[in-house]
């Protein structure tokens, strides 16, 4: 076991989560999670938001900026979205920010991590928040109710669909 998860599943203990099925019919609060690479995320990611948020819905994001300066720089001042970097965050799991606490206590009815790999940051985020569903592109994430399996996300604009069709297609049985 290495020590990522190690620190994750002994904080996930502490959790109390009511798992709930919801798509975007029943969603009234969406959390997206993601990990910006670069400006072209930022926009598409914006843009999602957007969309959602045109749906009637309560749409918050939490972005992870690799590179801390450009938090106050590039990434400053969005709206519904804060940002944080690997200072905000021990190794041990330590959050650091008010933003990245209130984050993970939120109770979405869908949190979407639109991460495509699994670092400890947004993955130890993903893992520790209440939200009621959760959904990742991530294979194998052990901390999702929905994988969307496509081989390997290169494309955030083609992942965005995905959990657009998914997300209007799958009903509660």
């Amino acid at each position: 076991m290495a020590i990522k998860d190690f620190i994750i599943s002994k904080n996930i203990k502490r959790i109390k989560r009511q798992i709930q099925f919801h798509n975007f019919d029943t969603a009234q609060s969406i959390g997206i999670l993601y990990k910006i690479n670069d400006k072209t995320d930022f926009s598409i990611v914006k843009t999602f938001q957007d969309e959602l948020s045109n749906l009637n819905k309560k749409v918050n994001s939490l972005a992870y900026v690799k590179k801390t300066d450009e938090i106050g720089t590039i990434y400053f001042g969005q709206g519904n979205t804060n940002f944080f970097s690997d200072k905000h965050i021990s190794k041990l799991g330590q959050i650091k920010e008010i933003c990245i606490t209130d984050f993970v206590k939120h109770d979405f009815d869908i949190l979407i991590n639109l991460s495509n790999d699994s670092d400890f940051y947004t993955e130890y985020v993903f893992a520790i928040s209440k939200s009621k569903f959760k959904v990742s592109g991530i294979i194998d994430c052990k901390y999702s109710d929905l994988n969307i399996n496509i081989e390997k996300i290169s494309d955030m604009s083609h992942f965005i669909s995905q959990i657009k069709h998914y997300l209007q297609t799958i009903k509660k049985a």
